[in-house]
Order: structure tokens, then sequence, then C-alpha cells
């Protein structure tokens, strides 16, 4: 037999077990319902996720398929409707013994229009964007721009293939292309460098114009500087500009090299 005091300390000894284990199981089942929770909301994010990226696939198709159709209409129709303009003009133009300079701009004025018709028109063809290249884009669309009287001049010591996809060569295509937009329309520039060069592990791109400048303070982010910057960041490279008035600015491009194959 136990004594009275042996008794008590068993019964506080069973008493603090029996606690004990009761907390034991609480803090279990809290420890469950917080993982089954945690492991609900992980599912359902895992379904929202699911369900955005299917929605984005169904609007990117949605898309292509407009973007499609529109460059089928501007090739086909638009395209040909104002071919057939050029060549009544064009016939007019020969008819007459002294035809008018209005007449003659008139005419070479719809021609550029056609050429860019088709650049838009094929831009929108999903083959073209799949063959992107962002090197012969480049050079192209250097020819378009020298062809209207600005002046672009390349320079190039980066050579090798970009080990980016082409969506990816469109991005930084489309950054350049802002760049040097920016500086036929707002630097009244007389040239255009385009420098491209490695910078250890970094591809440097710098569009540099001898334009007018600006200082931080007037800078317009309509100009496109906010989206220059975000597309930048797509590719995880930078873009810095650095502006003098009254000597020009500088855009500088940089992003982790890519180098293909030799």
């Amino acid at each position: 037999m136990f004594t009275k005091n042996e008794e008590i300390i068993i019964t506080v000894i069973v008493g603090v077990l029996l606690i004990l284990f009761l907390a034991a199981v609480f803090i279990v089942s809290i420890v469950r319902y917080k993982r089954r929770m945690e492991k609900e909301l992980h599912e359902r994010t895992l379904l929202r996720r699911q369900y955005e990226q299917e929605l984005l696939q169904s609007r990117l198709e949605t898309q292509e398929y407009t973007f499609q159709q529109i460059g089928k209409e501007l090739h086909d129709n638009i395209g040909q409707l104002l071919s057939t303009a050029r060549m009544l003009l064009g016939i007019t133009e020969r008819n007459l013994a002294n035809p008018p300079e209005t007449l003659c701009t008139a005419n070479e004025t719809l021609g550029k229009a056609i050429v860019e018709l088709r650049s838009l028109s094929k831009s929108l063809d999903k083959e073209w964007l799949e063959q992107f290249n962002f090197y012969d884009n480049l050079a192209a669309e250097i020819t378009r721009i020298n062809s209207t009287g600005s002046i672009i001049r390349p320079e190039v010591s980066y050579t090798e293939d970009l080990l980016l996809k082409p969506e990816e060569q469109i991005v930084l295509f489309r950054i350049v292309q802002e760049a040097i937009q920016n500086a036929i329309r707002h630097a009244a520039m007389d040239v255009i460098i385009i420098r491209m060069a490695q910078q250890g592990e970094l591809l440097s791109i710098m569009v540099i114009d001898n334009g007018k400048g600006f200082t931080a303070e007037s800078v317009n982010m309509g100009m496109g500087l906010k989206n220059m910057n975000h597309r930048a960041a797509i590719l995880g490279g930078t873009l810095t500009w650095n502006s003098i008035p009254g000597e020009g600015t500088t855009v500088h491009i940089t992003l982790p090299v890519k180098k293909g194959v030799t």
C-alpha cells in the first residue's frame, strides 16, 4: 500500500503526464491542421496559376490569330489598294509633260508607306516571329532609316550568335529600335552610332547620338524610357542613360553574354 504522501505524489505525476499528453495531442493537432491548410493553400495557388496560365495561353492564341488576320488583311487588301493607287499616280506622272513636284512627292511618299506596310504585315506573321534574328533585323532597320536621310553608323565588334529565344531577340531589338527612334524624334541629331561589344561577361550595346541632349529633370517617361527599362529587366539586363545638354545622349544596354557554339 502507498502512503498518503506517495499517493499524492503519484496523483500529481499522473496529472502532469496527462496534461503533457493532452498538450502534445493539441500541439500535434495544431501542426497537422496548419500543414493541411498550407497544403490546401498551395494546391489552390497551383490551380489558380494553372488557370491563369491557361487563360493567358488562350488570350495569346487569340491575339496571335488576330494579328495573323490583320497581317493578311494588310498584305492582301490594303497593300494591293495602295499599290494600285501608286501605279495610277505613276501613270499620271508619266503622262504629264511637266508633272508638279507635289505629285512626285506624293508618289514617293506612297512608295515609302507601302514599304512600311509590308514591314508591319511581316512583323505580324507567326513564322517571321519564330525565325527572328536580332542582327539581321538591326541591319535592315539601319538600312531603312539611312534611306530616309538619317545617318546611323554601326560599330559592331561582337558578332557571336546570341543564344536568345526569338521572342527575347525581339525584346532586345525593340529596346534598340526605341532608343534609335527617340534620338530621331527628340534629339535633333546629325548621326547615331550603335556600338556592340563584349565587356567581361556582359554584352554591351550603346546607342549614341550627337543631338541636343536633355537633363534628368526634363526627361519625359513617355519617351519610352520606362518601357525600355522594363524590357531590359526581362532579359536579365540593365539599361542606363547619360545625356549632356548640347552634346547628345547615350543609352547603354547591358545583358549577360550568351554565346553560340562556333
